[in-house]
């Protein structure tokens, strides 16, 4: 894949924006939550030095080698932490793997339901990709409920499909959104 130039996007109150160095201490904070790593494929104990690879190495790399795109979502006006979503997977035109976690600080807000629509445009829009995946663990019904609101179709579940953050395989939900998917309810277009 050829790279990727850095974008940032304003939505509303959301800001997507690529990490910065100084997010290090949010990214470090946030994932002490530990619904994050009971969900996702963070490592569980989430150290500072795994926020510092994340923001200094592994997220701008992706943009670098075309495999994806990262972006630290905050708030437009005050800059404060509240989630990452990506781009994963990338492999455009043909598509991408959409992850994402929420600060427990913003939670029940519609920060994700608007991060994971504002980055979909985007990737569909800008990228032109075919398709883009969603998986989450079986039982994280918060993430499946943005899934949904935003358009997503739940497929099915992949039997030990995920490695969650304390290195367990389990079962995830797979779903996904083709551009030409019918807008989700609500969706100002």
């Amino acid at each position: 894949m050829p790279s990727l130039e850095p974008v940032e996007i304003t939505a509303g109150r959301l800001h997507l924006r690529p990490w910065r160095p100084y997010d290090v201490d949010a990214v470090h904070q946030a994932c002490q939550d530990p619904e994050i790593s009971r969900w996702t494929r963070l490592p569980a104990p989430y150290g500072r030095h795994h926020a510092e690879d994340f923001v200094t190495r592994e997220a701008p790399q992706t943009w670098a080698d075309g495999t994806g795109a990262a972006f630290a979502v905050v708030d437009a006006t005050t800059e404060q932490l509240l989630a990452s979503i990506a781009l994963l997977q990338l492999t455009a035109p043909s598509g991408a793997e959409i992850g994402y976690w929420c600060a427990a600080s913003a939670r029940g807000q519609g920060v994700m339901s608007q991060a994971v629509a504002t980055l979909t445009r985007w990737a569909f829009g800008a990228l032109g990709l075919a398709r883009i995946e969603w998986r989450a663990a079986v039982g994280n019904v918060a993430s499946l409920r943005v899934a949904e609101k935003t358009g997503y179709t739940l497929e099915g579940t992949l039997r030990r499909a995920l490695v969650v953050g304390d290195g367990r395989r389990v079962d995830c939900w797979v779903g996904s959104r083709l551009p030409d998917d019918p807008p989700p309810p609500g969706d100002p277009r």
